[in-house]
C-alpha cells in the first residue's frame, strides 16, 4: 500500500553567533523604509500645518493692515470729498502730526517691515438706471471704487496678497437736478445801447442768444457801462440793474424778467462826465421774495426801490426815496441780505474816500455810520461786505483807512448793527503794496472769511480772516506779482457752496489766458493753503487779449461756479467757462460748459459790462 505524500514547510532562519533568531537584511530595509514613510508624511503633515497656521496668521495682520486702508480712505473722504479723489494713482497714509486725522502720503506704506500697502481709486461708471457697471456707462462724479491691497513675501520665492474694495461715494453732495442761468451783457460797443441775453439750459446748454428790448427810445445812444444780474428764489424772475453813459449823462435801469418777457423802468438819471469806472448801483432780494435795490443819483442820498413782483415803490419810478446821506456822492455800493431775514447791510464807499454803512431793518434804514474817512485814490472798489454764511448773525466789512494804507482793514458787525455799539474794532492784514481793489467771501463750515486784494505793486494777495476778528496768513497767499495793470479788479474769489473747504481764484497775470488756483480751508493734506501753481484756462485757445476782469457765480446747491472773463480788445470781448466743483477742473463736456467765447462788442475792459445769475426758483 502506497504513503500517502505529506506537504511540508521549510522555515528558514537566520542564526546569530549566539544562537538567537534574528531577520534577514532586507527585512531591516523594509522595515526602515516603512517607517520613513510614515516618518516624512507625519514631518510633511507637521510642517504643512505650521504652514497654514503661519499663512492663516500673515492673512489676518495683512487684512487688519488692508481694512485699516479702507478706514483712513472714508475718513479723507468725510473730510473733503475733492482731496479723497486727488491721488493720480496708487498711494498711501498716515496720520497729520498736528490733528492725527487721516491723510494721503507717498505711494505707499511698509508696515512691519515686510507688508507693503497701496491703496487705489478708480473711476466708477453707472448705467441710465443708476446701476454700477464695469464699462459703457457714464463716469459717476461722486462715487470711486476704493482698493486697498496689502502684498508680503511668505518666503524668499512666494508672495502673497490681500485685497479689499469699497464703494465710496459723495454722501455731502446735494442731489438735485442740474440748474440753468441766464446771461446778459452789452452789444452796442462805445456807440448803442444794446443789450444781448442768453439762457443756460439745465443740461448744460446754451440757448440761442436773444435780442433785449430797446427799453430806451431816445436818439441818443446809452453805452452800457455797469450790469448787474439777481435771481429770485421765489418766483421765476432775474432782474438787472444797469448803468448807462450817452457821453454826458448817466442813467441807472433796472430790468425784471418775468419768465417770459422783459420790462424796463428808469430809475434816474444824473449829468456827470466823470467817474465812469465806478459801480454805484446794487440790490438784493430778501427773504420775503421782494428785491431792495440802491442806487446814486449823484448826490450824497443814495435812493432806493423795493420790487414786489408786481411792481416798483414808490410811484412814478423816477422818484427815488431817500436811504441815508453819507459822506459825499457814492461811487461803489455794495447790499447784502442778511440770510432768512428781510434785513439787509448797505456799505458806500464815495467820492470824498469815506465808508459808511447803513442797516435795513425791513421797514426803513439806519442813520449813516462812518468807518473810514481815507484812502489811497476815490477811483478804486475800497469796499465789500459779506455776510458769515455760518453764522448769519456776523458779517465782515473790509475797507481803506488811511492815504497809502497798505493793510486791509476788518470789521465784524453783530446784526443788528446801525450803532457803533454793533461793530467790532478794526483789525489788519500784514502789510503789501498800497491798497487797491478788494473782496471778501465768506465759507460754509467756519466763521471764516477769505479777502483778496489788488495793491498798486499788481500784486494779488489773499488773507484769511474770522468773527473774532482776527487775520491769519494762508500758505501762498501771493497769488501773483503780475496782474493787470489799472483801476478794475482783475480777479474774483469765491467759496464752493456745498463744501465750503474749497474756494477758487480766477485772476490775469496780464497774459491772454486766465489763471486759476485753488484754495483748501482747514483741510489735510495742506490746510489754509492755495496752489503753489496754476491752473492755466483753455491755454490752447485763449482770450483774443489780456484779461482784465472777472466775475464768480457760485451755484448754490453745488459746488459748480460759473466764471465769466472779459478781455482789453475793443471792442471787448467776454468769455465763460463752468467750474466742476466735483472733480476740481473746467468742465469739457457737455462743450457748453467748457471755455466759450461769448458776447464781443463791449464797452469798456475796465468795466463788467457783463453778468449771469443762476436760476434759484
Amino acid at each position: 500500500m502506497r504513503n500517502k505524500s505529506t506537504s511540508t514547510t521549510v522555515h528558514r532562519f537566520l542564526f546569530t553567533v549566539d544562537g538567537s533568531v534574528g531577520f534577514s537584511i532586507l527585512e531591516v530595509m523594509l522595515a526602515v523604509a516603512i517607517f520613513a514613510i510614515f516618518g516624512v508624511s507625519a514631518a510633511i503633515g507637521i510642517v504643512g500645518a505650521l504652514q497654514t497656521n503661519r499663512v492663516a496668521l500673515e492673512k489676518t495682520i495683512a487684512t487688519q493692515y488692508a481694512s485699516e486702508g479702507l478706514e483712513a480712505a472714508r475718513s479723507i473722504r468725510n473730510q473733503s470729498y475733492p482731496t479723497f479723489t486727488s491721488p493720480g494713482g496708487p498711494t498711501g497714509i498716515s496720520q497729520s502730526p498736528t490733528t492725527g486725522s487721516w491723510q494721503w502720503s507717498g505711494s505707499s506704506n511698509i508696515l512691519d517691515s515686510r507688508y507693503t500697502r497701496t491703496i487705489t481709486l478708480s473711476t466708477v461708471q453707472r448705467d441710465g438706471n443708476g446701476n454700477i457697471v464695469s464699462s459703457g456707462g457714464t463716469d459717476d462724479p461722486n462715487t470711486r471704487k476704493v482698493t486697498s491691497q496689502v502684498t508680503w513675501n511668505f518666503v524668499s520665492n512666494r508672495s502673497l496678497d490681500v485685497s479689499l474694495s469699497e464703494y465710496l461715494t459723495n454722501w455731502k453732495a446735494a442731489i438735485v437736478t442740474s440748474r440753468g442761468g441766464m446771461l446778459v451783457y452789452g452789444d452796442g460797443g462805445t456807440t448803442t445801447d444794446a443789450m444781448k441775453y442768453r439762457l443756460l439750459n439745465p443740461d448744460g446748454t446754451w440757448a440761442a442768444v436773444q435780442n433785449f428790448p430797446d427799453f430806451d427810445t431816445d436818439s441818443t445812444n446809452k453805452v452800457l457801462m455797469v450790469i448787474r444780474v439777481y435771481a429770485s428764489s421765489n418766483r421765476n424772475e432775474k432782474i438787472a440793474l444797469t448803468r448807462h453813459y450817452n457821453g454826458a449823462s448817466q442813467y441807472i435801469y433796472a430790468h425784471v424778467w418775468d419768465g417770459t418777457t422783459w420790462s424796463s423802468s428808469l430809475f434816474g438819471s444824473f449829468n456827470a462826465t466823470n467817474f465812469l469806472t465806478v459801480h454805484n448801483v446794487d440790490g438784493t432780494y430778501l427773504n420775503n421774495g421782494d428785491f431792495l435795490a440802491v442806487y446814486s443819483d449823484n448826490s450824497q442820498t443814495p435812493k432806493y426801490r423795493i420790487w414786489n413782483g408786481v411792481s416798483w415803490t414808490p410811484d412814478p419810478p423816477a422818484v427815488g426815496a431817500p436811504t441815508t446821506i453819507v459822506g459825499n456822492i457814492p461811487l461803489n455800493i455794495v447790499i447784502k441780505n442778511r440770510p432768512n431775514t428781510d434785513e439787509a447791510l448797505m456799505a458806500v464807499y464815495d467820492q470824498g474816500s469815506d465808508t459808511n454803512t447803513s442797516y435795513f431793518d425791513s421797514t426803513g434804514w439806519s442813520a449813516a455810520l462812518e468807518h473810514a474817512i481815507q484812502a489811497p485814490t476815490n477811483t478804486k472798489e475800497f469796499v465789500d461786505f459779506s455776510w458769515s454764511v455760518q453764522n448769519p448773525a456776523k458779517g465782515a466789512l473790509i475797507a481803506a483807512s488811511a492815504s497809502n494804507d497798505r493793510s486791509m482793514n476788518m470789521k465784524i458787525c453783530t446784526a443788528p448793527c446801525p450803532t457803533p455799539a454793533g461793530w467790532s474794532a478794526a483789525t489788519q492784514t500784514s502789510n503789501q503794496g498800497v491798497l487797491g481793489a478788494m473782496e471778501i467771501d465768506s465759507r460754509k463750515g467756519a466763521e471764516e472769511y477769505i479777502t483778496c486784494d489788488k495793491d498798486a505793486s499788481n500784486d494779488i494777495y489773499c488773507f484769511k480772516g474770522n468773527n473774532t476778528p482776527l487775520f491769519t496768513n494762508p500758505s501762498n497767499r501771493l497769488i501773483t506779482n503780475n496782474t493787470d495793470s489799472g483801476i478794475q479788479r482783475s480777479f474774483d474769489f469765491v467759496f464752493e457752496a456745498i463744501s465750503g473747504t474749497q474756494g477758487v481764484i480766477v485772476y490775469s497775470d496780464a497774459t491772454n489766458i486766465a489763471k486759476l488756483k485753488k484754495y483748501q480751508a482747514g483741510i489735510n493734506p495742506d490746510p489754509d493753503s492755495f496752489d503753489l501753481n496754476p491752473t492755466s484756462i483753455n491755454p490752447s485757445n485763449p482770450l483774443n487779449s489780456v484779461l482784465k476782469t472777472v466775475r464768480l457765480r457760485p451755484l448754490s446747491d453745488n459746488d459748480d461756479i460759473m466764471i465769466l472773463m472779459g478781455d482789453a480788445s475793443s471792442p471787448a470781448r467776454f468769455y465763460t467757462a463752468v467750474w466742476d466743483g466735483s472733480n476740481n477742473s473746467i468742465y469739457t463736456s457737455p462743450p457748453d460748459k467748457a471755455f466759450l467765447a461769448q458776447g464781443s462788442n463791449g464797452s469798456s475792459g475796465l468795466e463788467y459790462w457783463y453778468g449771469f445769475a443762476w436760476d434759484q426758483y
